[in-house]
């Protein structure tokens, strides 16, 4: 089945967005790791 251009702009964009999310994920996980820097876990 050959690939049409509808499905070439359809994975450009599930790309993108992927993309974007991967980013958005790894800048909450890299501000809380920078965030947690130099705390103390009391226990409670």
């Amino acid at each position: 089945m050959p690939i049409s251009s509808r499905h070439k702009q359809r994975r450009g964009r599930n790309l993108m967005v992927a993309g974007v999310l991967l980013a958005l994920i790894l800048t909450v996980f890299f501000l809380t790791l920078y965030n947690m820097q130099g705390q103390t876990w009391n226990g409670g």
